[in-house]
């Protein structure tokens, strides 16, 4: 485990068209290293950015401005954190390409994208990490399918074993300090269809996480709008799942992650990486969230790809654990939709969620920027997946 590089990643866009626990305590591997120090060093880089692009403590938008910054905002330690070493392995083609799902009716079935990390999500002050062995297994209903896309910070001796069965995936996975991940794909018949001489079972179709130390059964009803987020130990080990079903074509989304922290008694900072629905890095997103002088929880942020062009604004509310928001182009022009979960109220934790362009049969969006880029919001209606 490379202690400074495993952030959870996640950013695309589509703006130009769019852990049981073993008892071995381990010695970090780069000498000296200190994860703690590390994600003290983190925010701090992530608040300078929030400074520099314009983003008031209090969570406004009125000092921040569509023009380009330096790829990584121009910060070093943003940049080790989410830079080039974060995009993972590449593994299987999509399933939507898949000839046993073309062979079927075009409505016959239903494809999720699921992004699932597990390790040291919420790492604590003064708290000793231990080696953790969660050796993950992905698994759905007979006669459904999950793939893996992309690894999501693997190193030696972590793997994504050859799948043997549609329905299966299995992975070898040790934590550290940080986390491991994946982003898949599953697909769900939307009725009993036979598959290689064997027909779907009468049973509900589901999405299984199974590790040594967590599992976790989710109906695959509840998987379009998935956000979950479980700590299982004192040390801040814990699983990470956000799912997304697959808008009709031509409606781009993806996912989205980092680091979420409170820097004050008012609010704090996230920062991170927007991802393709593959998982593959598209740009990095800073921001800042607060509660504003009326009592209202909200966010603002700024969005850019690789090269630091800008790509979009993002802004919404939070509670609870959970925040919700949209993405909004120059001149406030709407454009989709944000939401997922995050950690960090008292100071450290993770966020990990979702993101998707709005397509042609949403309803008219629930919220606008005016021109000094505040947020305007007349309805709470919003499409599937976004809630």
């Amino acid at each position: 485990m490379r202690p400074s590089r495993r952030q959870a990643t996640l950013l695309a866009l589509f703006l130009l068209a769019t852990a049981g626990c073993a008892e071995e305590v381990l010695t970090p591997e780069v000498s000296g290293s200190d994860p703690i120090s590390e994600e003290v060093a983190l925010v701090e880089a992530i608040e300078t950015i929030a400074n520099e692009i314009g983003l008031a403590p209090e969570g406004g938008m009125g000092g921040m401005d569509d023009s380009a910054e330096s790829p990584a905002f121009g910060n070093a330690v943003f940049a080790e954190a989410f830079g080039t070493t974060n995009d993972g392995r590449e593994l299987g083609a999509d399933l939507a390409t898949d000839p046993t799902i073309t062979s079927f009716a075009p409505d016959a079935a239903s494809i999720y994208h699921v992004m699932a990390v597990w390790g040291r999500i919420r790492p604590k002050p003064n708290t000793a990490w231990s080696r953790l062995q969660w050796d993950p297994t992905l698994e759905v209903r007979e006669g459904d399918a999950v793939r893996v896309r992309r690894e999501i910070l693997f190193e030696g001796g972590d793997r994504v074993h050859p799948q043997e069965v549609r329905r299966l995936v299995e992975m070898t996975s040790a934590t550290g300090p940080h986390v491991d991940g994946v982003v898949t794909q599953v697909a769900v018949l939307n009725s009993p269809v036979v598959v290689s001489d064997a027909i779907a079972p009468e049973v509900e179709p589901y999405f299984a996480f199974r590790s040594l130390p967590f599992s976790t059964r989710i109906p695959a009803s509840e998987l379009a709008g998935l956000n979950v987020a479980e700590i299982i130990d004192d040390t801040g080990n814990g699983v990470l799942l956000t799912a997304i079903r697959r808008p009709p074509t031509g409606c781009a989304f993806g996912f989205m992650g980092g680091r979420w922290a409170r820097t004050s008694a008012r609010g704090g900072v996230f920062g991170g990486i927007w991802h393709q629905a593959n998982g593959r890095r598209e740009g990095y997103l800073a921001a800042r969230w607060g509660v504003t002088a009326s009592g209202e929880q909200v966010f603002h942020g700024k969005i850019v790809n690789l090269q630091g062009d800008f790509l979009a604004f993002m802004a919404g509310n939070y509670d609870g654990g959970e925040y919700k928001g949209e993405i909004y182009g120059r001149n406030g022009v709407f454009l989709g939709f944000v939401r997922g979960r995050y950690m960090g109220e008292d100071g450290h934790g993770r966020f990990q969620g979702a993101w998707r362009q709005a397509c042609v049969t949403d309803p008219p969006p629930p919220c606008q920027l005016t021109a000094d880029g505040t947020r305007v919001c007349i309805s709470t209606a919003r499409p599937e997946g976004t809630d």
